[in-house]
């Protein structure tokens, strides 16, 4: 299965070069907004990117989750794991392997990462 996948609108999170997010969509669908452009992972059965969730000025008070979508129907779950910062460069069998900031020259750590539906 080929999927087209496009960020529209992207917009820098974070006046230091990057982050970047932008409203995803997956042959022409709208997934969600606020995604990472830069920063996606996929296997057989899934695509992983990483959303952002502003809720405060203070850029502490925000976070990261990871965006787990079915290829096959497209629907989505999110992990229970929040991060202040995460670069995704692995996952296998639910264990995510990440660097703790916004590139992969990082020390890479990992997790057993658990994911629950969103309300779209």
């Amino acid at each position: 299965m080929n999927n087209d996948i496009i960020f529209k609108n992207p917009d820098q999170i974070i006046n230091m070069g990057g982050p970047w997010v932008g409203e995803l969509a997956i042959n022409d669908t709208k997934i969600s907004k606020n995604i990472i452009v830069d920063n996606y992972l996929e296997d057989n059965e899934f695509y992983y990117f990483i959303k952002y969730f502003k809720i405060s000025k203070k850029q502490k008070e925000n976070y990261f989750l990871v965006l787990r979508i079915n290829k096959n129907n497209m629907d989505y779950q999110i992990s229970k794991e929040k991060f202040e910062k995460i670069y995704l460069t692995k996952i296998e069998n639910d264990t995510l392997y990440y660097c703790e900031g916004f590139h992969e020259q990082l020390p890479v750590n990992n997790i057993h990462v658990e994911f629950e539906s969103l309300d779209k």
